[in-house]
């Protein structure tokens, strides 16, 4: 699905005036009194939720299910195989070129396009996944707060604003974070020394319990030492993670305790490697196929023919766009489902994509990149409560997708059904904290809905100011 083209559809869809609701005495998680030392485990949780909203709100964020259902994959993969895992984890893709990736309290970890860009194969993609889940599974933020706590006898809503933009907006996030914390930490925001040593050797052994070759990270920490000397800004994680003689030396030999493992063979690594390097690395798309065709034998076939898929679509070239798919014969793979229905949306054969995605979706229920594709297919082939079907029925297992929240939005837009588009609208805009626009819609919707779905709509509204309360205590320290 084209993501690129129809994420803005929640948002356009309705002109409303912003009427603030203002907080009153809610009952607030009080993660800010006295005499709490650490977070608990289902404090790192809300947590967790309100650095999503902040995310959201401030990073470019991209709603790509497919690369997303990857990305998914392989860390969960990786987390089935972790010890001390508390919590569900949750990955992100933020559209940034460089090489970076870093995780937060209760799971989320937010990777880079860069990162699908400058890693070779999957195995080195993995590692810095391995890397992060290990941070958080060791807990190393938390620990980290509980020492200022100690140390400088701050409360936890005092800090964990400021780690929160810290990892969002590093600038700006320094500032905060050093004010708040003290000019010692001036120079980092982020795991001292020993954290980044324990991160690696478990990210290793994470690495090989889940199946991957173990060298995967010394490999990618060759590379990154090279460019060390002349920091390229795309090696951002340089910076972030920096790397010394010693810890490179460290993964190098634990990973050679295990002995060799070939790479990972798993063509979805490539084919999401071509699909950001074609739609979100900023290349002139002509000249990028020209490269493609010089020396084809020497490119990875997978990433080859999709990047060639990719392009054709772009250039509007729809027949050999569907060439290059048949070349992979990769009929059932999602990326390739995911762009021939782009194909068909955009040839007018709506009811041939619609089609054939019912027959997937029979088999692939749960799967983000199906349902996204059906529910998009359905909403541009006049079959928006088809589509409210489907969407409803996947959210009750994801209510805080944000991308089935944005197509529900527009299916009910689409059907006619304002009072619950403007509630659904509402859901979208606070999951990105956006609570002018969300409690505006609300409001917007008491003017609307009729009946008992007017006090459906006041509990929302109660609970998302409550929401906006607990997000403000943390922002205002």
């Amino acid at each position: 699905m084209d993501i690129r083209k129809i994420l803005t559809m929640a948002f356009i869809a309705f002109i409303l005036p912003c009427n603030a609701i203002n907080a009153k005495s809610y009952d607030i998680p009080d993660i800010a009194s006295s005499g709490v030392r650490g977070l608990t485990v289902q404090r790192e949780i809300l947590v967790g939720s309100y650095f999503m909203r902040m995310a959201r709100g401030n990073l470019n964020i991209i709603d790509d299910p497919v690369l997303t259902e990857y990305l998914t994959s392989v860390g969960n993969r990786l987390v089935m195989n972790a010890q001390n895992v508390n919590f569900p984890f949750e990955f992100f893709i933020v559209n940034n070129k460089t090489l970076n990736a870093s995780a937060f309290l209760g799971g989320k970890v937010q990777v880079y396009t860069g990162l699908f860009h400058y890693t070779d194969t999957e195995d080195e993609f993995a590692s810095v996944l391995a890397h992060e889940i290990s941070h958080v599974t060791q807990r190393h933020i938390a620990r980290f707060i509980e020492e200022q706590i100690d140390n400088q006898n701050l409360t936890l809503a005092g800090i964990i604003g400021s780690i929160a933009m810290s990892v969002i907006n590093p600038m700006a996030g320094m500032a905060a974070l050093s004010s708040t914390i003290g000019g010692s930490m001036q120079q980092s925001i982020n795991f001292t020394r020993d954290n980044e040593y324990e991160a690696d050797r478990l990210g290793i052994d994470l690495l090989y319990e889940s199946g991957f070759n173990p060298q995967g990270m010394s490999d990618l920490f060759k590379k990154m030492t090279a460019m060390q000397g002349n920091v390229n800004p795309v090696f951002s994680m340089l910076i972030d993670h920096p790397l010394s003689d010693i810890r490179s030396a460290e993964a190098i030999n634990r990973a050679r305790s295990y002995g060799r493992r070939e790479n990972s063979k798993n063509t979805d690594f490539m084919l999401a490697k071509a699909r950001v390097d074609v739609r979100y690395m900023g290349y002139d798309l002509k000249a990028l196929d020209e490269r493609l065709k010089v020396n084809p034998d020497k490119i990875n076939r997978f990433y080859r023919l999709y990047a060639q898929a990719l392009i054709a679509y772009e250039l509007k070239n729809y027949q050999k766009a569907h060439e290059y798919l048949n070349n992979l014969n990769l009929n059932d793979n999602i990326f390739v489902i995911d762009l021939k229905t782009d194909i068909d949306l955009a040839s007018g054969n709506k009811n041939k994509a619609v089609n054939n995605l019912l027959s997937i979706y029979k088999r692939r229920p749960d799967n983000e990149a199906v349902v996204a594709n059906l529910a998009n297919a359905l909403n541009e082939n006049s079959q928006s409560k088809k589509a409210i079907v489907v969407l409803k029925e996947y959210l009750k297992r994801h209510s805080d997708n944000f991308l089935a929240n944005s197509l529900l939005t527009d299916a009910y837009r689409l059907s006619g059904q304002k009072c619950y588009a403007l509630q659904s609208g509402a859901k979208v805009f606070g999951l990105a904290a956006n609570y002018s626009r969300a409690l505006g819609m609300y409001s917007e919707a008491l003017n609307v809905c009729s009946g008992n779905e007017r006090e459906i709509v006041r509990a929302k509204m109660s609970e998302l100011s409550k929401q906006r309360a607990f997000d403000e205590e943390l922002n205002d320290n």
